[in-house]
């Protein structure tokens, strides 16, 4: 007969507010920027609701490539598996204004068939196809930054044309993964400008 088994001990994981808060100055931040990069809902839902329109996406890039075992450490996929970049920004339907813009490598495979034909539509952003889908997902902060907009992750000077910025402008970011059914099966980082509140 054995004993009793020790208590696991299980490790804190640090909150998505911790994680931002360590590396950003986060107090400088917008009240906006704080809630938008430490979010697990919707950023789409979070600027509808603050700006008071609805959030419509401009397709910036859309495009397939097999994954090359390079660069992507947020999605856990195979060799030659395809994947989906798209680039995008997100704007006010009535106002016209970009209020940010986003990058993100998708693993179509892994979605419902219907979003998968949603996201090639170019129509919707992936915050509202995962709710219309009622996608089940657990996103997960692995990044985050500030810098000059020409010099943004993913999308570099693109950024900056994206958000109407000058090249030396600052925009805040974060980076992201998505899981469902217990795999990561997007990763999306989002710029937004530091000015925007």
């Amino acid at each position: 007969m054995t004993g009793p088994r020790p208590a696991m001990m299980l490790q804190r994981v640090p909150t998505h507010r911790e994680l931002v808060a360590a590396r950003l100055d986060f107090g400088r931040l917008s009240p906006l920027l704080r809630t938008l990069l430490t979010t697990d809902g919707t950023v789409t839902e979070a600027l509808a609701a603050h700006f008071g329109e609805e959030v419509g996406i401009r397709v910036l890039e859309q495009g397939f490539r097999a994954y090359e075992g390079r660069a992507n450490r947020e999605l856990e996929v195979e060799l030659g598996t395809r994947l989906m970049d798209r680039g995008v920004a997100l704007f006010g339907r009535g106002s016209g204004v970009t209020l940010a813009a986003a990058f993100s490598r998708i693993v179509p495979a892994a979605l419902p068939l219907g979003m998968q034909e949603a996201l090639l539509a170019e129509r919707e952003p992936l915050g509202k196809l995962m709710l219309e889908h009622r996608l089940e997902t657990f996103k997960e902060i692995v990044d985050c930054g500030a810098c000059a907009a020409a010099e943004a992750p993913h999308l570099g000077h693109r950024c900056a044309t994206a958000l109407n910025l000058a090249a030396d402008e600052r925009v805040v970011w974060r980076t992201y993964r998505v899981i469902h059914r217990g795999r990561p099966v997007m990763s999306i980082t989002e710029y937004f400008p530091e000015t925007l509140a």
